[in-house]
């Protein structure tokens, strides 16, 4: 998550599990890294592009340099301090340069957007408040940004080696002439615990309670809803183990609602382990590094992407091994899951000067599972929108249409040999090792598959 635009390359690092020092949960929870960078993103475009552009300006430049400025004083100020404690005492102090401070209040109706009052100490813990003030912000280029006002507790201990934050937001929403987006209810809670290599471990929660997209007819005064995101969670966590660390992350969507239609249940989690401690507070210092911002646009892309493939480069020799745990999603009480886990296995320098010798290297191995039933669900629902309800055979249609589309899914990959049919679920599994790629058994030449239903050439392994 940033604050502001990006363009062509960015000096402050990602949000990362251990990387939730007060700076960057600062620019997390205000309202220029939620609400601004979703729409500054889908704004994107170079600076040789032509001056109209195509889609929607949610955020004029001028708006967006104001957002790049203002993190980059925040990023001076502290500069390589990582003691909370002092991080804290410092931004309460902190204010910015006098000519930003009139852009600042335009946009947030303050010169300090954030300000952070000390709150009495309890149990050996240094308390702050902030808070966001509720603002509508005009922009005056057809987008409007209104909220009400956040909220975030933080605290440490008196070492500076804790942080504590609690913070909510109950609503922003971001409306145009054609339209608007509302979000309802966020909420973030993070316990993290620094230690001596300055890495922070813990967990962070995220929470929306929903957001919903309408869209006004040309003429029309009221807006009607397009899709809807339900209950919205997330949660990371960053473990030490030895000279190692696990990071995980788990998400879920309780439904996506779109008309009549509504997803129910998606899920994504993941885990990293086997992360070498050293290799990951480095790579972290350097996208903190204060230099990486003095550089040109297109030369802070490519430090940060060689700082980055170094790295994984790093990640992949330690036999760090990547878990998917949980990638699904339901539909009328159907659920299709995928499910497995990646590696490398024994990999050294010169296998990165050789493609070849890597993909050897690599070793996946994926569970697949997606219940007949949901295939024909969905070929129901997509048969349903292009037949004619009034029409008298308008069932027979829709039966037909969710028939061939399970005939296409699961008839074919039965017969080609790249799945099995068991308690009413199409299930496969997929791994990859020594340089070949099968699917239930059967060795896939993408080159030659035969989707059409006969099997590889190669036969089964």
């Amino acid at each position: 998550m940033y604050f502001g635009r990006r363009s062509g390359g960015y000096n402050d690092a990602p949000l990362t599990y251990s990387g939730f020092a007060l700076k960057k949960t600062l620019l997390a929870i205000t309202a220029a890294s939620a609400l601004l960078a979703a729409s500054v993103h889908a704004n994107e475009k170079p600076a040789s592009a032509p001056k109209r552009n195509p889609l929607p300006e949610f955020i004029t430049d001028e708006n967006s340099a104001t957002l790049d400025q203002a993190a980059k004083e925040l990023r001076a100020a502290q500069g390589d301090e990582r003691n909370v404690a002092r991080q804290l005492a410092n931004y309460a102090r902190f204010e910015f340069s006098p000519e930003l401070r009139p852009k600042l209040k335009a946009i947030f109706g303050s010169e300090r957007p954030l300000p952070m009052q000390r709150a009495p100490d309890s149990k050996g813990q240094i308390n702050y408040v902030a808070t966001l003030a509720p603002y509508l912000w005009v922009q005056g280029n057809g987008t409007d940004f209104s909220w009400s006002e956040l909220s975030a507790k933080v605290s440490t201990d008196k070492a500076g080696r804790s942080m504590n934050v609690d913070a909510s937001w109950p609503s922003l929403v971001i409306a145009r002439q054609e339209g608007s987006m509302g979000v309802r209810d966020m909420r973030m809670t993070s316990r993290l615990q620094y230690g001596a290599d300055g890495m922070g471990y813990g967990t962070t929660t995220f929470g929306i309670a929903s957001i919903t997209v309408r869209e006004v007819a040309v003429g029309g005064r009221e807006a009607a809803e397009l899709m809807r995101f339900e209950d919205m969670q997330a949660r990371s966590q960053s473990v030490r183990r030895g000279a190692m660390v696990d990071i995980g992350y788990r998400s879920s969507i309780k439904a996506i609602v779109f008309g009549a239609e509504r997803v129910e249940r998606t899920s994504f989690a993941f885990r990293l382990t086997n992360i070498p401690v050293k290799a990951m507070a480095e790579l972290e210092k350097d996208m903190r590094d204060q230099k990486i911002g003095q550089l040109a646009p297109e030369a802070q892309v490519q430090l940060t992407l060689r700082k980055v493939t170094d790295f994984g480069k790093r990640v992949a020799k330690a036999g760090a091994t990547l878990y998917i745990d949980d990638l699904s999603a339901a539909y009328r009480g159907n659920t299709a899951s995928l499910k497995g886990s990646l590696t490398f296995h024994k990999v050294v320098d010169a296998d990165f000067d050789n493609v070849t010798a890597l993909m050897k290297k690599l070793v996946a191995r994926f569970s697949l599972r997606l219940p007949v039933a949901l295939v024909r669900d969905v070929g129901r629902a997509l048969a349903a929108k292009s037949v004619n309800p009034d029409a008298p055979d308008a069932a027979r249609q829709i039966d037909a249409g969710a028939d061939g589309l399970v005939s296409m899914v699961v008839g074919k990959a039965v017969s080609g040999g790249y799945a099995v049919v068991e308690k009413d679920e199409l299930r496969s599994m997929i791994e990859f090792r020594n340089g070949r790629l099968t699917v239930n058994g059967q060795v896939l030449d993408l080159q030659k598959v035969n989707f059409g239903g006969k099997p590889s050439e190669q036969g089964k392994e």
